[in-house]
């Protein structure tokens, strides 16, 4: 045998018998992961939950006035009141309660998505502090976080009280001279609050 043929044939050979022992190798593919012939991977389990980017609060105005009635509103205030009014402002949804009377009084309900919290405490010590708010209370056991302050204007008790919890924001207003506005009153409102969503 001639030797230039042999050495093309023993390198013919080692090409061949590398190329043998490789496997084939496959690009990205738009469908799904690559893989080779012949494997037996199992496919991954696809979870068929989405994340949300943006949290949903379930505080519609009709849905959060609908927590309690004129007639309990009527009670708790101790002084008549008229139809909820919902409204928006930005983030917060918000039911008011008006006394029929001009005596001033209202009953507010405020919800909003946790995160806007700080925002919102930062505005309820804002507004108290400019009516001669005695301070603050932090009121223990409730959620994340909670506190009430409370002013007397002209002699109006106006308490109010927001709490972090379940990843809601929730705040209540109590005023009206002749009412029966007090921390007490809007602690335990505010736990109804929470305890009826």
């Amino acid at each position: 045998m001639n030797k230039g043929r042999w050495a093309i044939s023993v390198l013919l050979a080692v090409v061949l018998a590398g190329c043998a022992t490789e496997q084939p190798q496959y690009g990205p593919t738009v469908a799904g992961p690559t893989t080779t012939p012949g494997s037996r991977t199992p496919r991954p389990v696809v979870q068929e939950t989405l994340v949300e980017s943006e949290p949903k609060v379930p505080v519609t105005g009709a849905a959060l006035c609908k927590l309690f009635t004129t007639a309990e509103i009527t009670k708790l205030l101790g002084l008549q009141v008229g139809k909820v009014v919902a409204s928006r402002q930005g983030p917060y949804s918000s039911c008011t309660w008006k006394t029929t009377k001009s005596a001033g009084g209202i009953v507010t309900i405020t919800r909003a998505d946790g995160r806007y919290y700080a925002a919102y405490e930062k505005k309820i010590v804002t507004v108290s502090e400019a009516r001669k708010a005695r301070g603050r209370k932090e009121l223990e056991g409730l959620g994340a976080g909670a506190f009430a302050m409370g002013a007397s204007v002209n002699g109006v008790p106006t308490w109010q009280a927001v709490a972090l919890q379940g990843g809601l924001l929730t705040g209540v207003e109590i005023s009206g001279a002749g009412s029966k506005s007090s921390i007490a009153t809007v602690k335990e409102f505010l736990i109804e609050i929470l305890a009826r969503g």
